[in-house]
């Protein structure tokens, strides 16, 4: 399908494993990732979770109830980026989930 060719897509993921912390550990071994790791999913469609699957879950259990609260569950190799997003004064953690939604 050439018309579908050169086209550049941004799906907001890198697509690794990371280790996201013993909060979110399931301890259970799966291919080449430990019971810490996981793969980051692609964030693109992340606004239309609702829409489209009738619910706000996030994490690969659904604990989190919005993108907040998933950022939150954070920790491992994402405490850094979890904590920047604590520090965010008001207006700027709004405007990075208007972001998160919008996509």
């Amino acid at each position: 399908m050439p018309e579908l060719s050169q086209q550049h897509i941004f799906p907001y993921t890198d697509l690794l494993l990371h280790d996201m912390g013993e909060g979110l550990a399931d301890h259970r071994e799966e291919f080449r990732a430990n019971g810490r790791q996981w793969r980051t999913p692609p964030l693109w469609g992340l606004g239309l979770t609702a829409r489209v699957s009738g619910h706000t879950q996030f994490l690969h259990d659904g604990r989190a109830r919005d993108v907040l609260e998933a950022i939150l569950w954070h920790d491992g190799e994402a405490r850094d980026s979890r904590d920047a997003v604590i520090a965010m004064d008001r207006g700027r953690r709004m405007a990075l989930l208007s972001f998160l939604n919008s996509l």
